[in-house]
């Protein structure tokens, strides 16, 4: 059988064509499985500032001067739902400070500590920080690997004509990375 350049090239052709293809399922796969991943983030951010208002409610109920705290609380709330990613992951980090706030606040009084809902409400709360955890892991892998793909050649050509850009991996707040002087808490 003679081989003739026109089937070369057709067979170059037709594998290039596969190749692109493949790659352009790839990218579009792994952006919705990056909106999928951020969309579990919000669901999880939105199940844990109703949780932190039911506590600041509790909190607040037990003292008096502690309104502030839920005020800024239902502020942030109600500004969530209206915020893109970036908002939402800045307004989940003012959020995780002012619970730190709350639980120094607690310790001050004993009665609050025992209180059986304050205690069902804790324990959610840490549910969803642990749920909240794995889905930022899985966000973040997957995004690292739409990253990769956008900057490895060739598939980095994909990008001008799909127009994709790099994402943003969700970052731990700085606070969240200083260690704990456990004897400072204990002393009080």
């Amino acid at each position: 059988m003679n081989i003739e350049p026109w089937m070369i090239g057709t067979a170059i052709a037709v594998l290039v064509l596969l190749w692109a293809l493949f790659t352009y399922n790839r990218f579009i796969s792994l952006k919705n499985s990056i909106e999928e991943s951020f969309k579990h983030i919000d669901i999880t951010l939105a199940q844990r500032f109703d949780s932190l208002t039911r506590i600041a409610e509790t909190i607040a109920a037990y003292t008096k001067h502690e309104k502030e705290v839920h005020t800024e609380v239902a502020k942030l709330r109600s500004q969530f739902d209206n915020q893109n990613e970036n908002e939402k992951v800045k307004t989940s980090n003012e959020l995780s400070r002012l619970v730190s706030g709350l639980q120094v606040q607690v310790e001050n009084y004993p009665e609050l500590k025992a209180n059986e809902n304050y205690l069902h409400l804790q324990k959610s709360i840490n549910e969803l920080e642990e749920r909240l955890a794995a889905s930022r892991r899985t966000f973040n892998a997957r995004v690292a690997k739409f990253n990769t793909m956008l900057q490895q050649f060739p598939t980095n050509l994909f990008k001008f004509f799909m127009k994709l850009e790099k994402r943003e991996l969700l970052h731990i707040d700085n606070s969240k990375k200083q260690d704990v002087d456990i004897a400072k808490i204990l002393r009080g």
